[in-house]
């Protein structure tokens, strides 16, 4: 048994160490949840990850060979904790061998290129800085290597689907605006306005521009929707998911029609009387302008933190402060209307970060701020990384899992109304339409690979919640992409629920919600196992 141990321990060290060497960015970073979150990428803060052809097979190949390792442990042989840690090992290698040698990602996503670009720039900018005086040496670094990582792509790039096009052409035109308007005054902010640097800047801006060329040159391709074989695969081989695909769009369905009712109900109580929908669509927030909506988020922290404390729904370890900012304009392509950050580094003086992107204020989208604080801090995002990343379990405090993390996150949102955050008609309707809206996403994630739903239905359906059909074309666009990533948020919180009706009343809420975050991010029919374990211990 202890040699299994030893071994698996061994084969995570080596992936985990060649995986933040080989993709310092993209392992950094939550916008590639196919990757782990590797400890040891910040230690390679010049350097920015390498997609030239040769080396990605030559990559894939070394993560086959850590595959074939731990296929030769014997799983009978270890314990139920080893077994589970073996199980989000394999699920993440299978992740990463998924995107870059079964779909090869790399060949089809010119967003792949620009975001390692961008994100390589927002980690030394936005996060480094807080904790380094002098950023210099990486900031030349990364920015020197910006043209032949597009070079790269140029390269690789074989197909490009139509939405992804559209989306690559919106990021190098902002990440150009960024190097040519924001990025000089920084510069000059910390007292880095290097002629080297210059030199550099105006030569990634080239590169940019010779990269908007290809694109504008590139045809997009209308076949790219992934068939139903991958997202089983996803889920199966990835997300350690045991559900099948019909089962998972009639639990979304359920859900759907549920919250309907409810809102429904509640729009029968209001006073003047009135559709739901005409409430929502009244109901204005009082900030005017960028600093008095950053200041609804940032007081919402506050709120929140200090609920969850009084309220003694689960415990909040020592924390890194979290931030909330502008989205810069470079990343506002590729975040949505509020993101988080997490932090490189467990320094003190480093803080998480809430982007929030202003230009939504006009589409009074910002009238959810309450929930969104709650997903994107506390109790959401922002905690759980905290848990996660202080975990001593080397695998588990580097793995995350997307079912996991938006499901939490979606649980967060649901858990502070239920136990009286506010007590308010109109934001109780803001919180039900979000969920509606997610439950729309997961029936479109899996129903437009089963033939049970079509992307003209959903997008019916999410005008009728209330959202403008600009904003609804971009959220299709990116959700049908996004292959799994989008049934997270309604399953994963619907796992949670059913393990919260299971085991509450042995364990009560507070120790659930603890002894859930502290194991990790884990398949759910894991943490059935672990929590049975301890209430029979503990009988």
């Amino acid at each position: 048994m202890e040699n299994n141990k030893t071994g698996l321990l061994k084969l995570a060290d080596d992936y985990f160490g060649f995986m933040a060497r080989s993709y310092p960015v993209m392992s950094l970073s939550d916008e590639f949840y196919f990757f782990p979150r590797a400890s040891q990428a910040n230690q390679h803060l010049s350097y920015l990850d390498s997609l030239e052809a040769e080396k990605t097979k030559q990559n894939n190949a070394y993560i086959k060979t850590l595959m074939r390792g731990l296929d030769k442990l014997d799983t009978n042989k270890m314990d139920l904790e080893t077994q589970i840690d073996y199980r989000l090992l394999k699920s993440s290698m299978n992740g990463f061998l998924r995107e870059f040698h079964k779909i090869k990602i790399w060949q089809h996503d010119p967003n792949l290129y620009l975001k390692i670009a961008i994100l390589g720039i927002d980690q030394i900018v936005n996060k480094l800085a807080m904790i380094k005086e002098d950023i210099c040496w990486e900031l030349i670094s990364r920015i020197k290597q910006i043209p032949s990582l597009l070079k790269e792509a140029k390269a690789n790039i074989k197909q490009i689907p139509l939405p992804y096009l559209e989306t690559a052409t919106q990021t190098a035109k902002a990440a150009t605006k960024y190097l040519k308007e924001d990025f000089p005054l920084f510069l000059e902010t910390r007292l880095l306005d290097t002629k080297e640097l210059r030199v550099l800047t105006s030569r990634a801006i080239d590169s940019l521009s010779e990269f908007k060329g290809f694109l504008k040159r590139s045809v997009g391709s209308e076949n790219y929707i992934k068939d139903r074989a991958i997202l089983e695969d996803l889920l199966v081989n990835s997300f350690s998911y045991k559900r099948g695909l019909c089962e998972i769009f009639e639990i979304a369905s359920e859900e759907y029609q549920r919250i309907l009712s409810e809102l429904r109900n509640i729009s029968k109580y209001m006073r003047p009387s009135k559709s739901w929908q005409r409430a929502l669509s009244d109901y204005k927030l009082k900030a005017k302008n960028t600093k008095e909506l950053l200041g609804l988020y940032s007081r919402q922290i506050i709120g929140l933190r200090t609920f969850l404390v009084k309220s003694n729904l689960i415990g909040i370890p020592r924390m890194q402060d979290i931030r909330v900012r502008q989205t810069p304009v470079y990343l506002a392509p590729i975040r949505a209307s509020a993101s988080y950050g997490c932090p490189l580094s467990s320094n003190q003086k480093e803080s998480a970060l809430f982007y929030v992107s202003i230009d939504h204020i006009k589409e009074n989208i910002h009238q959810e701020y309450i929930f969104v604080t709650a997903h994107e801090a506390y109790p959401g995002h922002h905690l759980l990384d905290s848990v996660r990343r202080n975990i001593k379990n080397p695998i588990r405090r580097q793995i995350e899992s997307p079912l996991f993390y938006e499901g939490w996150a979606s649980y967060a949102e649901s858990l502070i109304e239920e136990f009286g955050y506010h007590n308010n008609n109109i934001q109780r309707l803001i919180g039900l339409r979000r969920q509606a809206w997610r439950a729309i996403r997961a029936k479109l994630d899996v129903g437009i690979r089963i033939n049970k739903m079509k992307s003209s239905d959903a997008a019916a359906e999410l005008c009728w919640l209330g959202y403008s059909p600009g904003r609804v074309k971009a959220m299709l666009r990116h959700y049908i992409l996004t292959c799994g990533y989008q049934l997270c948020y309604t399953i994963g919180k619907f796992e949670i629920e059913s393990l919260r009706k299971r085991f509450v009343s042995r364990m009560g809420i507070k120790n659930f919600h603890d002894y859930l975050l502290a194991g990790g991010e884990l398949p759910f029919d894991c943490i059935k196992n672990r929590m049975e374990r301890l209430c029979k211990l503990n009988s």
